[in-house]
């Protein structure tokens, strides 16, 4: 018996080990299954950190775009890229984290921000890209299909661009869109015409050389058939005037107080010569010409906005050539301002600011000749003549068609920042900004006209307005007023008499004396008017033109618009 059991008890031989090894297969089975849940997991884990960083990524490019937008909105045809699709392949633009190769404007205005922002190793190498297509005006949700019949800029001109940004990190790619909205303001007020610390108005050096005794005549009633600045014809009469204001920093009282010679020049000076003021209190009545309040016409903050939209159209220079003159000669040997420096394409749809002329305080000149059609033309330091050439052409005219540019016509704003007249310490070379003597800092010569407006900054800036040459037939005048018959001898020798005198002014005096004021006044009138007309006034104030001039506010995604495309 016991035999037996010992015999049964060895058969049981290793039958624990094979439950043990079969708990372990079960145990390790289940071990394993539970690794491929956590390391599933560790890895899921793992990629998405890498989509949010990649979505992180995202938008911030999204906002920094949004952010530099508010400051270079495309409302012209990129520079450098042109005008194309705004699919990812052709126009749109991006960068590498931690680059700092050389690369176009858009990118270095991002780039800086994305690389300071994103240290953490894990983005070293992620990429980041930026497409901007233009809203088609019907729907603000954002579908795949903008790329590819939308334009890389804000085309419709409505201040609203989509922003497509696409980021990958760690292979993982995330992309967001948002319809970025910009607001807009003008930095010149549209009401005036001029706006300048003095003006000289000259309707040409003969009529300057006649005798004072007529000289009150015939330019209070040639100026006050055309005057120096004209409305706008497009905008409704008011009174006082809407359009074609003239603000001046020397007011009515600065002139009573003061030489007039120091305010207002030329014509306007000799029709304001006495204590009263006449011509210019005229003005002041009418609402045409008012004391302007500040010194600058537009804020530094809108001025930095115009400098740096020149930067983005590459029309922007940084100085040209500039030579001397002064305010009798015009300096007629200037160069031309110099634009060789920067490839962009001046048009009516862009600024073109010029930081210094020649040593800051020099002339250049823009040939208006056959017509030029700017949004603006800023000069930091220095002096700008629009010169036409040399023809009496009639003042601008408001047509179905503005693009057409007009001879003889700058067309446009004209701002100069008077800049030199700053102290050393506030950048400026010191000059001084007293109001005597005043300083020609724009010029408006040789038959030229400005439609839009004409700015100078200061006190001391002055606008110098030299309307052609107009000319006196005295012989025609004397015939006119003496006439000569066969059988009145001694009105034929009077004649003669007047005819042999030497100069315009002594014709003139000779002539007031013989047959009176009024009659000469009207004799000479008869010859002038019409040269006065044919020129017409030298700025035509253009509501239209100084409007389009503007400066960025703030952008943001126009809220209900920002879209997670889920690119994985």
């Amino acid at each position: 018996m016991l035999r037996h059991v010992s015999r049964v008890r060895d058969d049981e031989r290793g039958v624990a080990l094979i439950t043990a090894l079969l708990a372990t297969m079960v145990m390790l089975a289940l071990g394993l299954a539970v690794l491929s849940i956590v390391d599933t997991q560790a890895s899921e884990s793992t990629s998405e950190r890498s989509r949010d960083r990649a979505f992180n990524l995202s938008e911030s490019v999204l906002s920094s775009q949004a952010f530099v937008l508010s400051r270079y909105w495309p409302s012209v045809v990129p520079p450098v890229e042109g005008e194309l699709t705004c699919n990812v392949t052709a126009a749109g633009f991006g960068d590498i984290i931690g680059s700092t190769a050389p690369a176009v404007d858009a990118v270095d205005r991002l780039r800086g921000n994305l690389n300071a922002s994103s240290t953490d190793t894990a983005y070293k190498d992620a990429s980041w890209q930026v497409n901007m297509c233009d809203d088609d005006g019907t729907t603000t949700v954002w579908n795949d299909g903008l790329l590819t019949t939308q334009k890389n800029w804000d085309k419709n001109l409505n201040n609203l661009i989509w922003v497509r940004v696409q980021s990958t990190v760690e292979n993982k790619t995330r992309s967001l869109a948002g319809l970025v909205r910009v607001r807009t303001a003008e930095p010149f007020k549209s009401k005036f015409g001029l706006v300048t610390g003095t003006v000289t108005d000259d309707l040409g050096t003969t009529i300057n050389t006649l005798s004072s005794n007529a000289a009150g005549g015939v330019l209070g009633s040639l100026l006050g058939t055309t005057p120096t600045v004209a409305v706008d014809p497009t905008q409704t009469a008011t009174t006082p005037p809407s359009s074609g204001v003239t603000g001046l920093r020397c007011g009515a009282l600065d002139m009573k107080a003061i030489p007039l010679s120091t305010c207002i020049a030329g014509t306007l000076g000799a029709l304001g010569s006495d204590d009263g003021l006449p011509i210019v209190n005229n003005q002041l009545t009418g609402g045409t010409l008012v004391q302007y309040p500040t010194l600058t016409t537009a804020t530094a903050g809108s001025i930095a906005q115009l400098r740096a939209q020149a930067i983005a159209t590459k029309t922007y220079y940084s100085s040209s050539a500039g030579a001397a003159g002064t305010a009798t000669s015009g300096a007629t040997a200037t160069p031309a301002c110099d634009f060789s420096t920067n490839t962009g394409v001046r048009s009516a749809d862009t600024v073109v600011f010029i930081e210094k002329v020649g040593t800051g305080d020099q002339y250049c000149h823009v040939d208006v000749g056959t017509g030029v059609r700017w949004k603006a033309l800023v000069i930091g330091s220095g002096r700008v003549i629009i010169r036409g050439n040399g023809a009496t052409t009639a003042a601008p005219v408001f047509t179905a068609n503005p693009e057409v540019a007009q001879t003889n016509t700058f067309s446009g704003v004209v701002h100069a920042l008077n800049l030199q007249r700053l102290a050393v310490a506030d950048g400026g070379m010191g000059l001084g900004d007293a109001a005597a003597p005043g300083r020609e800092v724009v010029r408006i010569d040789s038959g030229a006209h400005v439609k839009g407006a004409v700015n100078t900054d200061g006190k001391s800036g002055r606008v110098g307005i030299y309307p052609p040459v107009m000319t006196i037939d005295t012989n025609r005048l004397i015939d006119d007023l003496i006439p000569c018959t066969v059988s009145v001898l001694t009105v034929c020798t009077e004649r003669d008499l007047v005819k042999s005198l030497s100069s315009v002014t002594a014709i003139v005096d000779d002539l007031i004396a013989r047959v009176g004021l009024a009659n000469v006044v009207s004799g000479l009138l008869t010859q002038l008017t019409p040269q006065r007309a044919a020129y017409g006034s030298a700025i035509t104030s253009d509501v239209t033109a100084i409007k389009r001039v503007t400066v960025y506010g703030t952008a943001g995604v126009v809220a209900g618009t920002f879209r997670d495309l889920q690119v994985r």
